[in-house]
């Protein structure tokens, strides 16, 4: 596996994680997980995605 997939991986993976931690949060709320909630974890998915093929992007220029 190259330096390009490991930093993408591992920046998509911190990044889902992130994604889970809040979904758990939300999902223990008194109302449950609202409509925004959702747009904001769908938000959270697309940074996730963006940054991951950012930092692939750096490290295959850089390497």
């Amino acid at each position: 596996m190259t330096l390009v997939m490991k930093s993408a991986l591992i920046t998509a993976g911190l990044g889902l994680l992130f994604v889970l931690v809040e979904w758990n949060m939300m999902r223990k709320k008194k109302e449950g997980i609202t409509p925004s909630d959702w747009r904001n974890l769908r938000d959270l998915l697309l940074l996730t995605v963006g940054a991951a093929g950012l930092v692939a992007f750096a490290v295959a220029n850089l390497a």
